[in-house]
């Protein structure tokens, strides 16, 4: 199983006995804000929880059966859906904006303005989310992607070797750069 889903299980476990410690701490009294705080914090990671475990199936993957990798498919859509509809409601972008577009113009129109808004756009709910992706790392170094491409692809597989580009780019995320990626296949294999 992902390591990064077994830390979101263990979240949701704490999340869980966190909130029935502070009810029955309460019990018969008003909470004060430091206790509604932290019931507030720990609804929050137990709807996250649940929505990451819950899209798997999405994917095709048992929870059980997940990798890290997928976990991180998970928790990129997951976080890229939350930003789109931040977007909305923040209105950045309205219904005229979108009129008209097709899903790809629309989709690279969320991106845009995402990259755009960058931290603007963040909220707690977000931040917890990406909290579970690895930090970004140095860009991925020519060698390191001939070398993972070398010991990972099966050329003959592919019907052609830029089949080969989604994958590598899936791996890497954003530590590679596409056009690199494509020089790298045209030129090297």
């Amino acid at each position: 199983m992902s390591e990064i889903l077994k830390k979101i299980k263990e979240d949701l476990k704490k999340a869980m006995k966190v909130e029935v410690d502070i009810r029955t701490q309460s019990k018969g009294r008003e909470m004060d804000m430091s206790e509604a705080i932290r019931i507030e914090l720990a609804i929050m990671q137990k709807n996250v929880s649940r929505t990451v475990i819950s899209m798997f199936p999405e994917i095709g993957v048992k929870p059980e059966n997940a990798t890290d990798e997928n976990t991180m498919t998970i928790l990129r859509t997951f976080a890229f859906t939350e930003k789109t509809r931040e977007l909305y409601i923040n209105k950045h972008i309205t219904e005229s904006d979108v009129s008209g577009l097709k899903p790809k113009e629309l989709n690279n129109l969320y991106k845009e303005k995402i990259k755009e808004l960058g931290e603007k756009l963040l909220t707690p709910k977000i931040i917890l989310i990406e909290d579970y992706l690895p930090k970004s790392a140095a860009p991925a170094t020519e060698d390191e992607i001939k070398e993972w491409i070398e010991q990972n692809i099966d050329f003959d597989s592919l019907k052609n070797k830029m089949q080969a580009m989604g994958l590598i780019m899936k791996h890497f995320g954003e530590r590679a750069d596409g056009s690199e990626v494509k020089n790298i296949l045209l030129t090297n294999f």
